[in-house]
């Protein structure tokens, strides 16, 4: 048998995680789309319901743009996320509530570091989830590289210095870097305070869609509530939210 890798020095860690997140989030869409989605949330009674959604990406000169609408007709109807990712400035957070009935729509609104660890729209998918806020966290490094869903990976881990009440302290992830032109998340945990594992993340399908790889369903389960939603993406373009 092959033996496994030595364990990386503290120091070759963190300056691979440097590298490696310098390059990841240096990935920008090869261009603007529109998808319908369905968020399908099954709770830890069972029940499984529906939630009808568009997911966009929007390049602009300067960054880009990811949009997720909730799609009417169900509550949290109208419901808009808005996640701004300018190379490796911090990402920008804008939530759009549900209007209130009778009422004209609030403007969205700027969300702190601290409110991103809430559900979107009632789902297991926080929206620090969402926008993979962990690449932004001080505190990186490589633990070590091994395979994985039969990709080559670098092992990732993600610690927040100062975590909020109820959110992750750490994130443990695993990068895809056989194409490193193209780097892939292929799965991630996350801890909460007491360093236990409170979610596994799981992009489920990848398809090559006009040149680039993109997700045809991903898979968030909630381990310690024993909940879980898949958000299911239908490549075929859309109109925009």
């Amino acid at each position: 048998p092959v033996p496994a890798p030595a364990p990386l020095s503290r120091a070759e860690g963190e300056r691979q995680a440097r590298e490696l997140i310098a390059n990841l989030l240096a990935q920008k869409p090869g261009q603007s789309s529109s998808n319908l989605a369905v968020v399908k949330v099954r709770g830890a009674d069972r029940r499984e319901r529906q939630i009808p959604a568009t997911f966009a990406i929007v390049l602009t000169p300067t960054n880009y743009l990811n949009l997720y609408a909730v799609g009417s007709g169900v509550a949290p109807a109208g419901m808009k996320l808005t996640i701004i990712h300018t190379d490796v400035r911090p990402n920008e957070y804008f939530l759009a509530e549900p209007p209130v009935p009778g009422a004209a729509p609030a403007p969205p609104r700027r969300l702190t570091p601290g409110q991103l660890m809430q559900p979107f729209a009632g789902s297991d998918f926080w929206i620090a989830d969402l926008g993979l806020e962990f690449l932004h966290w001080p505190q990186q490094r490589v633990l070590k590289r091994e395979m994985r869903r039969g990709q080559f990976c670098a092992v990732l881990e993600s610690v927040d210095p100062n975590p909020v009440p109820g959110g992750y302290s750490r994130v443990v992830s695993w990068l895809g870097v056989n194409h490193p032109e193209e780097l892939v998340l292929v799965h991630a945990d996350a801890y909460d305070l007491q360093d236990r594992r409170l979610k596994e993340f799981d992009p489920k399908t990848l398809e090559k869609v006009q040149g680039s790889y993109q997700l045809q369903s991903m898979e968030m389960r909630n381990v310690q509530t024993d909940s879980r939603t898949v958000i299911e993406f239908n490549l075929a373009p859309a109109d925009s939210p």
